[in-house]
This record gives structure tokens, C-alpha cells and sequence, in this order.
């Protein structure tokens, strides 16, 4: 097979001396199948330099019907009519032999049984990760690296796949991270703002230039994701590796929120309304306050246990953007604590002199505990409940008077960008909040239970009052 100038380039990087793990993330429809399935057979081909007599290596798949109807199938046609090669394909085996040298290449499926199976593989090749199943994935990953590990250990391992639908993770973090220490990462990935551009597209797409009835393909899909978000979400994620949720999937819009940020920000008069979230483990806590004029503010307190650098490097964001949060006064750090003292947070939540406090029902007491400055109202999470507030934030953002001031800008939309929501049967959607505890949607959150109160407020034309309060 002929290869082309960038398919060259990264077999001569992926495989030279030294380089143990190598990763290339590449739009779909760029080759990345007949990639795997080239190495795959050289590691059959006795003279290969990846032919090791004797040993198993491993083709890794989401499942093995999957790798069947891939990387398999390219395999067979290469080889399928070369003697001396005994093939097993079943529902549970998918495997081929060279027979005078007795070296073996093998499908697993990417789970934690199969994990296990990885002792003394000279070459281990990982198909499409981003699409593995989360827990299994991981499960896999670790036991390639323990494997590499091990004494006398001589393992290469080739990762091939777009990064959707990861949008964070080991895959993500290993085809976007940079190259050295035994590792060599490639990733083509479009530009989010010029996406329409052909260049932008051409430059992701490399493998384009040689077929132009896929080009024409590539191209009626832009056009469609011009006029649909669910389209464009898909054109960014496969066609441009930029892993995207439509507008379906995201709590604000991009519009939407360009207009929030373009309103002139009006003067905190009168007493406004407070979402608190309180975070636990390595999550943040968080507050946002919304005035009757419609100004927003928000602040944060993060757990110290861990440098705030090694809080960025985890959180996926770029270097200095906590620092930025904390030189604004946005975000607090609260010592050495693993756990952000809930006093902390409302220490800055005073400052603004609420008339109500929203917090989750689940956390009401530890809010009653730490001494509030007004009422403390527990908001029920229920789909029908999350919904109204949603629906209530989307209003003031898009036709209301929502506006962020300057200072809070990036706190809220930085939490914004990594929220997502999640829409039932009936149509009620609620905000998916992250199980890893370091994804920030904690502001969105706040924001999200101040936003319904004040619009149920609004609706009522109840004044933002402080109510008398008496501590237990």
C-alpha cells in the first residue's frame, strides 16, 4: 500500500528506538484503520522488525465484533491468501497464527478480564479508545502501563482513534499532551472558531486530498452544520477531532452567553438571591448571587491539600488560569483542607448581603450549621425542579437582563464550558453533574438554583428583601 507523507511520517516516529507508547488522534475518515491493520501485519510478517517469534501480540478493541468489521477484516484481506497462517474467528476468539514461527496476534476486547492478559506482548495495538467503555477503558490502560513497566519488559504500545467522545480523560490527556520520556503524541485537530474554513478542515483531514468524492462528503457535512446544532456538534467531534456537545447538551449557548457578557453590567442595588454548592472530596464549593437588575457575581473556594498547579494539570485546564481566578479574588484556597470549609465560602457570601440562600436539600444543614446571614431555602433536585431552573436561567440569559460583572466573567464561563445537561422522556432536563469531582460545573450549579428563584421572584414580583433571621 502506498502511504502518504503524514502515515509515513508517524510510522518512522511511532517506532523508532526509545519511543515505548505512541499515540495519533485523527479525524474520521482519515486511514486510522488501515493503520493499525498495516502494523498488525508486519507483526506477522517473519523479517519484520516487529515480528518477534513466538509471542502474542494484541489488537485492543471497544468489542470484538467491533475490530471484526475493521482493523480484522483489512487484516485478512492483506494476509488471508498468504500460507502458513491458521485463523480462529468465533464469538469469543478472534485470533491468527503463523505457524512455522508460532507467533500469534489476538483481539481482546477492552475490559478489565481482558487486562489482565497482557503479560510478555511485544506489541500492543489500541483501537479507537476514545469509544471504549469508561471503567473498562481505564481498567485497560493501566494494564498496559503496568505491563510496560515490568523488568525486562519490551512492550510498544500504538494508540489510534478520534478523541471523540472523550472530551477529558487518559485518552485525551495522552493524544494531547506532548511528546518525550518514551512517548510520541500526534493530534490533528481543527480550530473551533474557524471551523468552517477549508483550510482549517484540510489540515485535520490529510487523507482528504487523495479521494475527492470523500472531500465532497466532508464538505455537504459542513454545510449541513451550518443550518443544525446537533450537526455541527457531530462536524466539530468527527471531522475536526474537537469533541463538542450540541446545544442541546450545554446549559447556555454560545450566543447566549455572548449575550450575557455584552450587557452593560448594572450597580449590585438591593438584595439579591444566592445559589450555594457545596463541594466535597476534591470538588469545589461555590456561590452565585443574583440581583434583582439582573448583575451576576459569583466566587469559589478550593481545597489546599494539593498545589493549585497540580489542581490545573488534573483539572485539564491551561497553566495559570487558577492562578488568574485567585489573583481576581473569584477563588479562594482554604489552606491546606481537602474539604473547603463551608465558613469560608460564606464569609464572601456576606459580602453581598443576601436576602435568601438556595442550596441543595441534601446540604441544607451543613449551610445552617456554619452561621448564614439570612434564610437558608433547601431546593428539592427532582428532573421536574432542575428544569424550572434551567428554563428560568435560559430566559434571563437570552431575553432577560442577566450580565455577568467583568470579574466573575471567567470563573462562570469556565464552568459553563465543562457543564453539561441531561433531558428525560417527559422533556424535564436537569444539569449532569461530574462524577470525578474536577470537572467545574460547581458555579454553574449555584447559578443555576439562584437563576430559578429569581425568576419564580420575578414572576411573583417579590421584592428582594432581607428577611429577619435567627441562627439555632
Amino acid at each position: 500500500m502506498e502511504w502518504l507523507p503524514f502515515q509515513r511520517r508517524f510510522f518512522r516516529r511511532a517506532l523508532a528506538p526509545g519511543v515505548r507508547t505512541a499515540a495519533l488522534s485523527l479525524p474520521r475518515g482519515n486511514g486510522k484503520t488501515s493503520l493499525i491493520a498495516e502494523l498488525a501485519r508486519r507483526a506477522l510478517t517473519p523479517g519484520d522488525a516487529l515480528h518477534h517469534p513466538g509471542t502474542e501480540s494484541h489488537i485492543v478493541a471497544s468489542s470484538l465484533g467491533q475490530s471484526r468489521r475493521t482493523v480484522w477484516r483489512l487484516l485478512v484481506e492483506s494476509l488471508g491468501g498468504e500460507p502458513g497462517y491458521r485463523w480462529a474467528e468465533s464469538q469469543n476468539a478472534v485470533h491468527c497464527i503463523h505457524e512455522d514461527t508460532g507467533t500469534k496476534l489476538s483481539v481482546l476486547a477492552a475490559n478489565g478480564k481482558a487486562a489482565m492478559g497482557l503479560v510478555r506482548a511485544p506489541l500492543v495495538l489500541l483501537d479507537e479508545p476514545g469509544a471504549w467503555e469508561t471503567v473498562g477503558g481505564e481498567l485497560m490502560f493501566s494494564a498496559v502501563q503496568t505491563a510496560q513497566g515490568k523488568p525486562g519488559a519490551s512492550m510498544r504500545a500504538v494508540y489510534v482513534g478520534t478523541l471523540a467522545p472523550a472530551t477529558a480523560g487518559w485518552w485525551h490527556d495522552l493524544a494531547t499532551g506532548e511528546s518525550g520520556d518514551g512517548v510520541h503524541a500526534v493530534c490533528y485537530q481543527g480550530d473551533r472558531e474557524r471551523w468552517e474554513n477549508w483550510r482549517v478542515i484540510q489540515r485535520c483531514n490529510p487523507l482528504m486530498a487523495k479521494f475527492p468524492e470523500s472531500r465532497r462528503v466532508l464538505l455537504a457535512e459542513r454545510d449541513a452544520a451550518r443550518h443544525d446544532t446537533a450537526a455541527l456538534a457531530r462536524f466539530l467531534s468527527y471531522r475536526l477531532n474537537v469533541p463538542s456537545a450540541d446545544e442541546s447538551e450545554v446549559v447556555l449557548t454560545v450566543r447566549a452567553w455572548q449575550s450575557v457578557c455584552g450587557r452593560p453590567v448594572p450597580e449590585p442595588d438591593g438584595y439579591p438571591v444566592v445559589g450555594v454548592d457545596l463541594g466535597g472530596g476534591r470538588a469545589w464549593s461555590a456561590a452565585a448571587a443574583i440581583w434583582p437588575s439582573g448583575r451576576v457575581e459569583a466566587v469559589a473556594v478550593a481545597p489546599g491539600d494539593v498545589s493549585i498547579a497540580e489542581q490545573e494539570r488534573r483539572d485539564r485546564v491551561p497553566s495559570g488560569t487558577y492562578e488568574a481566578l485567585i489573583a481576581s479574588g473569584r477563588l479562594t484556597v482554604d489552606g491546606t483542607r481537602a474539604v473547603p470549609r463551608v465558613e469560608v465560602l460564606l464569609d464572601q457570601v456576606r459580602e453581598w448581603e443576601p436576602g435568601l440562600i438556595l442550596c441543595d436539600r441534601f446540604r441544607h444543614s451543613d449551610l445552617i450549621d456554619a452561621g448564614p446571614p439570612c434564610p437558608v431555602e433547601a431546593r428539592v433536585t427532582r428532573w421536574s425542579e432542575c428544569s424550572e431552573d434551567l428554563r428560568a436561567l435560559r430566559a434571563w440569559a437570552v431575553d432577560g437582563e442577566l450580565a455577568v460583572e467583568p470579574e466573575s466573567r471567567e470563573l462562570v464561563g469556565a464552568s459553563l464550558a465543562v457543564s453539561r445537561v441531561k433531558t428525560d422522556d417527559q422533556g424535564n432536563t436537569r444539569l449532569v453533574k461530574s462524577r470525578n469531582n474536577h470537572a467545574r460545573d460547581d458555579v454553574v450549579a449555584a447559578l443555576v438554583l439562584a437563576a430559578g428563584e429569581a425568576e419564580r421572584r420575578r414572576r411573583r414580583s417579590v421584592p428582594y428583601e432581607i428577611k429577619v433571621h435567627v441562627a439555632p
